[in-house]
């Protein structure tokens, strides 16, 4: 009889254990998922950063153009000009950042 109870009790300790490992291997699952998933948004923060700064200069540029010619014919030729500049800046800062 009391061997029978030491089988049960082993059993049920086996099955806990058993319980427990596949909760770990399912939680260790989703903690691959969250990793990748905070991985995503960073890169993604990354970008949206660099499009709001983008933005940012744009409109700065905008102004500053706007201020130093004030005929339109000649803002639209130095706003096209400086975009030019900003265009060939960001392409060396593309290829320094690799």
């Amino acid at each position: 009889m009391q061997q029978q109870a030491l089988i049960e009790k082993l059993e049920r300790l086996e099955n806990k254990v058993q319980f427990l490992v596949e909760k770990y291997v399912h939680l260790k699952k989703e903690l691959a998922i969250a990793i990748g998933e905070n991985s995503q948004l960073k890169e993604l923060v990354k970008k949206q950063n660099a499009q709001i700064n983008n933005f940012q200069n744009q409109y700065k540029i905008s102004k500053i153009v706007a201020s130093i010619a004030p005929d339109a014919e000649n803002a639209e030729e130095l706003k096209e000009k400086i975009d030019e500049y900003i265009v060939e800046i960001q392409k060396c800062i593309d290829y320094l950042s690799k």
